[in-house]
């Protein structure tokens, strides 16, 4: 159901690539700054493509309500952060907030489930994708969101070496 695998990019060479070449309908952006975020955002959507922004990974946007504000003023479809504290902010700017987790432990896994019973993110991103299916199952048991595995490089037969980065959804 939709699509499995949203291209992740920390170029604007990847981006150009995903954005030009692909059918992928939703690209996560780990790059940009206050100067030209606007503008990688409309030339995404010039393109009828989703735009999943990586608040932590921009430089010059605070990680505040006036960022978060900002953010969706200049369209911004959906927002991910490994800070809880954001996930309100996003959720009520009206956009998709995705908090990211480390599940390294069992007490990372529990608190995980903590936070998302907390702050009620849409989304879970949940990283790094080689946790054991049992770890992604105790997730599914007790939380009602769906949840995705990322953070890991994945090599694409697209035949260009953009080495670009793959966030697999997970089934709920």
């Amino acid at each position: 159901q939709g699509q499995k695998m949203i291209p992740s990019c920390s170029t604007p060479k990847q981006m150009e690539y995903i954005v030009e070449k692909t059918d992928w309908a939703c690209v996560m952006l780990k790059m940009g700054n206050v100067g030209n975020i606007q503008s990688l955002v409309h030339y995404i959507h010039q393109n009828q493509k989703k735009v999943m922004v990586h608040l932590d990974s921009l430089k010059g946007i605070a990680r505040d309500k006036e960022g978060i504000r900002y953010l969706r003023q200049i369209g911004t479809d959906a927002v991910i952060t490994m800070r809880t504290q954001n996930i309100g902010m996003i959720n009520e700017a009206g956009m998709i907030s995705l908090l990211g987790a480390f599940l390294v432990d069992s007490a990372s896994v529990a608190q995980t489930i903590v936070n998302v019973r907390n702050v009620s993110p849409d989304v879970l991103i949940a990283m790094p994708i080689t946790i054991p299916d049992t770890v992604f199952e105790q997730l599914r048991k007790n939380m009602a969101i769906p949840i995705m595995g990322g953070g890991l490089g994945v090599s694409l037969d697209v035949h260009d070496p953009l080495d670009l980065v793959i966030i697999f959804v997970g089934t709920n």
